[in-house]
């Protein structure tokens, strides 16, 4: 590997060479700099660039590195952050016009503790309006190409996270997940991500959430070792319980009638025999959660929390995309008893499908319900000749968002040329289960790092 290249290098790749003193932080920030103002054109990943900010953070770590004093695992690393996320005296539009020219006053707490870490921030990520859409596309910057297609949609809402860290533009990305926006994308971009159990990863100083509990803060990666790594700096402590040797694997593949793409299902079906092959048990069963229900249940309470975020903004009807101005009318119509009776059933699909997941060590579903899909569209109209909604593609991840469930996505086989994923749910709290089995999937079935971008 040449010089110009080290941005190929995974996170932990890149802090053993600071250790070994092969490389140093600021010929790393200027390698993935490179990559960006060569890549970002096409892909249309990052939407603000900090590269003074970038520049003084990496000269500063690489001082620590001189002088063995390094802050953590990542000091030093060039990451992004998803552009609905605050990082302190940078651009923070959520996607929308009517945050256009906003600055974000203070980290959020993620984002500074890896700041404290002496983690490298490089900027902001695209995202849809409000983080709230399963493509990534919006007024103010456009659409994002997928890396390994960029004529083709990396879904969303983190698209410009997954895209950043396939492309090569940084290892690690911070992004979001409230019905599947850190998981899909991870799933359609050949990369890894971790859905954290509400609580998990703590927040507080940011735009206000849209759904609830069900958006957590989460990482996006190359490798699973990176996952464990920024998770455990973002996240707080949580005691780690043991676990068999031999998981009991529940494998979900289809969700009632709903459609899914064969080459998904031949993708999910290849990642169960590696699952086996490990010494694990693989049960075949039926969803039990309906995805109209949950489709109809993330409907409301998001369409309240648009219209709690469109008020107050003078003309907003005007400046928002129609499919905003939609939810937050429905929003606006719903009453307080309506919301209470979502957040009702809600309360009871959680509890039994924590039950569900207690009878197993883990659960399997694809990560997304369709293949990567053409760029400029919201989604494909028609799955395996069948009709399907807006919300097709989310059959398998908004359901564990509802239930307040941890959930990694690692790559499984390409199809197409084109990448699929495995998702990996677990109980509560479960995340270093979720890793384990990741890490040992991952060293049975490596993938391809990087898009051929």
């Amino acid at each position: 590997m040449t010089e110009d290249q080290v941005w190929a290098l995974d996170a932990a790749d890149l802090v053993a060479s600071f250790r070994a003193g092969r490389l140093d932080p600021v010929q790393v920030l200027e390698a993935c700099l490179e990559r960006i103002r060569a890549t970002n054109p096409a892909l249309n990943a990052v939407v603000t660039l900090d590269a003074a900010g970038a520049r003084a953070a990496a000269e500063a770590s690489a001082a620590r590195w001189q002088a063995g004093a390094a802050l953590s695992a990542l000091d030093g690393v060039p990451i992004t952050v998803k552009d609905n996320l605050f990082v302190g005296g940078l651009r923070a539009t959520w996607g929308s016009r009517l945050h256009g020219n906003h600055i974000a006053p203070r980290d959020d707490i993620p984002v500074a503790r890896l700041r404290a870490a002496g983690v490298v921030i490089l900027g902001k990520t695209n995202t849809p309006e409000f983080a709230l859409a399963g493509f990534t596309n919006n007024p103010l910057f456009g659409s994002t190409g997928n890396p390994w297609a960029p004529d083709y949609q990396p879904g969303g809402s983190s698209g410009g996270a997954v895209a950043a860290v396939a492309s090569g533009m940084g290892p690690i990305a911070l992004a979001t997940d409230a019905g599947g926006s850190l998981r899909r994308p991870a799933g359609h971009a050949g990369v890894a991500t971790i859905k954290a159990t509400p609580g998990r990863v703590p927040r507080r100083w940011g735009f206000p959430p849209l759904a609830a509990d069900f958006q957590v803060i989460g990482p996006i990666a190359r490798s699973v070792r990176d996952l464990r790594c920024a998770l455990s700096l973002i996240g707080d402590p949580r005691p780690v319980p043991s676990a068999p040797a031999r998981l009991k694997i529940l494998a979900v593949r289809r969700c009632g009638a709903a459609p899914v793409d064969p080459d998904v299902l031949a993708a999910f079906d290849d990642a169960l025999n590696v699952l086996r092959r490990l010494g694990h048990s693989v049960a075949e069963v039926a969803a039990p959660w309906s995805p109209d229900e949950v489709a109809t249940l993330f409907a409301s309470i998001s369409a309240v929390g648009v219209a709690r975020a469109v008020s107050g903004h003078e003309g907003w009807e005007d400046k928002v995309t129609p499919s905003i101005r939609a939810q937050a009318i429905a929003g606006q119509a719903l009453s307080a008893t309506d919301y209470l009776l979502s957040l009702d059933r809600i309360a009871v699909l959680r509890a039994e499908l924590g039950d569900w997941v207690a009878t197993a060590d883990i659960v399997a579903t694809p990560s997304a319900a369709v293949m990567p899909w053409p760029r400029d569209s919201t989604g494909p109209t028609v799955v395996d000749g069948l009709a399907a909604g807006p919300r097709a593609a989310a059959i398998y991840s908004t359901v564990f968002n509802l239930a307040a469930l941890p959930a990694v996505v690692v790559p499984s086989a390409p199809m197409r040329g084109l990448p699929t994923g495995l998702q990996l749910v677990a109980p509560a709290f479960q995340e270093e289960r979720l890793l384990d089995l990741a890490e040992a999937f991952e060293q049975a079935m490596p993938w391809q790092k990087l898009a051929p971008f």
